[in-house]
């Protein structure tokens, strides 16, 4: 019995541990992600006659699907042409569509008192009250409700005003990568077998996919490169987050070298075709014009912190659920610390009060 006992709790130390380094993982992912989006952003006010095309084919919710009344956005002192928040969800479908869970969830603040960019990552395990469906992990709420439910539940726990989202669809990548040319990479033996084995997979889902011959350094196409980046075969989470960071790199590397605007407008161009949001082309185009002209610092924070209590073992397992469970109350503070930026003089008078 005891034997067994201990077997257990190695098994719940594994499965927190492997949880938490998932979870770095696919918030790096989404953080160079949405820095991408952000680039891309700008490319639309380059051009002014482009952008009336390209914002077509941006998909907007309907007056049905959403409706700033229905974010319950909580009181704010913020000022409001300062500090603007908009939610980022990433959803890693395997068919081209914008419904499911939301894996990957960040609050983006648009700072324009200091000129920073703020990307506060919330762990997709996090255990919190979503209306209407009671307590369940944060990244249910988007299958529950779409970005309406996905929105609201996170003005409602951490006391936000957003108003607006951005949705992309991870799978995505193929195409943008394929519109560059496809992303040179070095593969290994092992990492060119998976990818090999992942080929009809690709295929059936309508994605050109061909058979690697060998290893090495080579030129991988934007399903060969989306298989790459989603082995966890080879070296566990940790690998795959490495490789994750090096098709993002090679990603980037190949948009800097675009140096024709037509170029770099087409690539704009299919990358919005797999976004959503409720944010309008005049919204955009004044986000890209503030950031030509700030050109604001990138700054990155995740919850939960420990400072948060994040619980750990058998505490956080509810009905053999494994959830993220940390003090909200901490969260939601040290969240707007990071956003609003308190004057020194009002932290020193909070210290004092304390």
């Amino acid at each position: 019995m005891f034997e067994t006992f201990l077997k257990n709790r190695k098994q719940l130390g594994r499965h927190t541990k492997k949880a938490k380094k998932m979870g770095k993982m696919k918030r790096a992912f989404l953080i160079a992600l949405s820095s991408l989006l952000i680039t891309l952003i700008v490319l639309l006010g380059c051009g002014y006659f482009f952008v009336s095309h390209v914002f077509n084919l941006i998909e907007t919710p309907s007056n049905e699907e959403w409706s700033d009344s229905d974010a319950d956005i909580a009181p704010s002192d913020q000022v409001a042409d300062k500090v603007t928040n908009i939610a980022l969800f990433g959803i890693d479908t395997r068919k081209d569509s914008n419904k499911g869970r939301s894996d990957s969830i960040i609050i983006l603040s648009i700072d324009r008192k200091h000129d920073k960019i703020k990307l506060s990552s919330i762990a997709r395990d996090s255990y919190v009250n979503i209306d209407g469906h009671g307590k369940d992990k944060i990244n249910h709420a988007y299958a529950f409700g779409g970005p309406k439910l996905a929105v609201k539940t996170l003005n409602q726990n951490y006391d936000m005003d957003i108003t607006d989202y951005v949705t992309v669809n991870f799978y995505g990548l193929i195409d943008i990568i394929d519109e560059m040319g496809g992303v040179t990479l070095d593969v290994d033996t092992a990492e060119k077998n998976f990818i090999n084995s992942h080929v009809p997979e690709m295929q059936s889902q309508g994605h050109p996919c061909e058979y690697l011959s060998e290893a090495g350094t080579q030129t991988l196409s934007g399903a060969q490169a989306l298989s790459y980046a989603r082995n966890r075969s080879t070296g566990g989470d940790i690998e795959r987050g490495n490789r994750q960071k090096e098709v993002l790199n090679a990603l980037y590397e190949k948009l800097s070298g675009k140096t024709s605007i037509s170029q770099l407008m087409k690539v704009a161009e299919t990358a919005l075709k797999h976004c959503e949001t409720s944010l309008t082309s005049g919204e955009i185009t004044q986000l890209a014009a503030w950031y030509l002209k700030a050109s604001p610092s990138i700054e990155n924070f995740s919850l939960p912190t420990q400072s948060c209590n994040p619980k750990s073992g058998r505490d956080c397992f509810i009905n053999g659920v494994w959830y993220y469970i940390y003090d909200l109350d901490i969260a939601t503070k040290e969240l707007h610390a990071f956003i609003e930026e308190p004057k020194a003089e009002d932290q020193t008078i909070e210290e004092t009060a304390s």
